[in-house]
């Protein structure tokens, strides 16, 4: 009986043992893939970028040395440096971004601005805590917006309902913004132009 009692008591052991390391591949694999982090200063934070970015964008002689506030601004809020390059030991600016998103396996192609569905998705995706970014394309220029998380509101110059946004320009810093809808910095003929992709993992 005592025997009996004590196989039990081991097999209950090993069950426990199994079922406790299987729980926290579960919960280590879900983190991963699910539970992306964000930086819950990034407002703050972005907006001190802002300020800079501006400041460097009016002083500077060479406006384009100021672009890596685009690529680092995805750092800033979404703790993801895939816009950070080794080799250049700099953050990359739109027209680098551009091109390397093109193509890319870490980042899928959701669609163009004049979908609404896409729009939506975009929003959807930054709450969750995922990167999305909009890529403006015009003749061999870019420019990049990163969409963040927060609320979408309708646009009436868009006549879409349009998600929220940050953009940094050095041609013009004065239409710089953080906390803004995508629309914002782009007039309504420019949709066509403008691509939305979301960060894989």
């Amino acid at each position: 009986m005592k025997q009996k009692r004590l196989k039990v008591a081991t097999n209950l052991k090993k069950d426990y043992a199994y079922t406790s390391c299987l729980l926290l591949v579960c919960l280590l694999w879900s983190s991963i893939s699910f539970g992306q982090t964000i930086n819950n200063n990034w407002e703050k934070d972005l907006t001190k970028s802002l300020e800079e970015f501006i400041e460097c964008a009016k002083s500077s002689k060479d406006k384009s040395t100021c672009g890596a506030t685009v690529g680092q601004s995805l750092s800033t809020v979404y703790r993801q440096d895939a816009f950070f390059s080794q080799k250049l030991n700099r953050f990359l600016v739109s027209n680098e971004i551009s091109k390397i998103v093109e193509g890319s396996d870490r980042w899928k192609l959701m669609g163009y601005a004049y979908d609404q569905k896409v729009l939506d998705q975009a929003q959807q995706v930054a709450n969750a805590n995922k990167p999305v970014i909009a890529v403006y394309r015009m003749n061999g220029s870019a420019h990049v917006v990163l969409i963040l998380p927060g609320t979408i509101h309708y646009s009436g110059s868009w006549g879409f309902s349009v998600p929220n946004s940050a953009s940094f320009s050095y041609i013009d810093p004065d239409k710089s913004y953080v906390g803004k809808g995508l629309s914002y910095g782009f007039a309504k003929s420019m949709m066509k132009d403008i691509t939305l992709y979301k960060m894989t993992y």
